[in-house]
């Protein structure tokens, strides 16, 4: 096992031990570099306590009887996975861990975690996956049908004077009653009411007032 241990020191990958308790038996020095803590910071403690990693969904993965140590022990083959963790220092890490497993003496397991930093890559492969996200609402948007145009309101065409008029029509008042009220001609009111009636689209005096009623240009009395 010292032999083992020999050669994981001098890995440019890091890597940890683990027995079948998940306690941490060995920590080479470029663990140390890439994750912040010392060998004498670690061993003896469970590997789920330092790492803490999770899926790339924000799952758990580094628990009590994770998968790795069940399959480990299970004599099963384990692919190489991804997990985020936190540096001793907090910063968010991506590695890639190969497992190996060795059967030690009494049938006990030592599980070899050997880890490389892959967070450039996984920053890289994120931004790509977030750029390709924004394309396709971007490319939804576009095809998303745009509602017409809301009609403007039916009073937007009317000059002030004409609404003054139109006001004094829902009244009740006549033509002459409206041009001695304005101080304005007969002529020039009822060039202003024909105004209205064309612009409201009726052909009365008294569909313009039914007209303002319902759309509310008027308050009615």
């Amino acid at each position: 096992m010292e032999q083992l241990f020999d050669l994981l020191k001098n890995t440019a990958d890091g890597a940890f031990v683990i027995d079948d308790e998940q306690r941490i038996v060995f920590w080479n020095d470029a663990a140390r570099q890439m994750l912040g803590y010392t060998p004498e910071e670690v061993i003896g403690r469970p590997c789920y306590e330092i790492l803490g990693g999770c899926d790339e969904r924000g799952r758990v993965f580094c628990c009590p009887r994770c998968y790795v140590a069940a399959a480990a022990s299970a004599g099963k083959t384990i692919p190489t996975y991804d997990i985020a963790i936190r540096t001793k220092s907090g910063d968010l890490r991506w590695i890639n861990i190969s497992i190996l497993t060795l059967r030690g003496p009494a049938s006990s397991v030592l599980i070899v975690h050997l880890f490389r930093d892959t967070t450039p890559h996984k920053k890289r492969e994120q931004f790509i996956l977030q750029l390709l996200e924004q394309a396709e609402r971007l490319q939804a948007a576009s095809f998303t049908p745009i509602p017409p145009p809301s009609p403007a309101a039916p009073a937007a065409n009317l000059t002030g004077r004409e609404m003054e008029i139109l006001s004094l029509l829902a009244q009740g008042l006549s033509t002459g009653d409206i041009a001695d009220t304005l101080s304005i001609s007969l002529s020039t009111t009822r060039n202003h009411i024909q105004n209205i009636l064309s612009k409201l689209g009726v052909h009365s005096r008294l569909e313009a007032v039914a007209y303002a009623f319902e759309h509310g240009l008027v308050n009615r009395p």
